[in-house]
């Protein structure tokens, strides 16, 4: 699994090319990113709280969870 921010948005950009999805990176807090993806037509698909700090499974999960609609089951490993 992947296990730092860098490793996290990597792998967002690259799905997010290969699914024809726009990534815009609307908030930053102290502890993480707040992410939109767009679908082709600008409408938003998902939403989701990427951690940049203090990042552990739980957080990894509910991120996985948040985006697999879009990515498919395990796209985090």
């Amino acid at each position: 699994m992947l296990s730092t921010y860098q490793e996290i948005r990597d792998r967002v950009y690259e799905l997010c090319r290969k699914h024809e999805l726009r990534p815009d990176w609307a908030a930053d807090t102290k502890f993480g990113r707040v992410l939109f993806l767009y679908d082709v037509t600008q409408v938003i698909v998902a939403r989701t709280f990427v951690p940049t700090q203090f990042i552990d499974q739980i957080k990894l999960a509910k991120l996985e969870r948040d985006l697999a609609h879009l990515f498919g089951e395990g796209w985090l490993s």
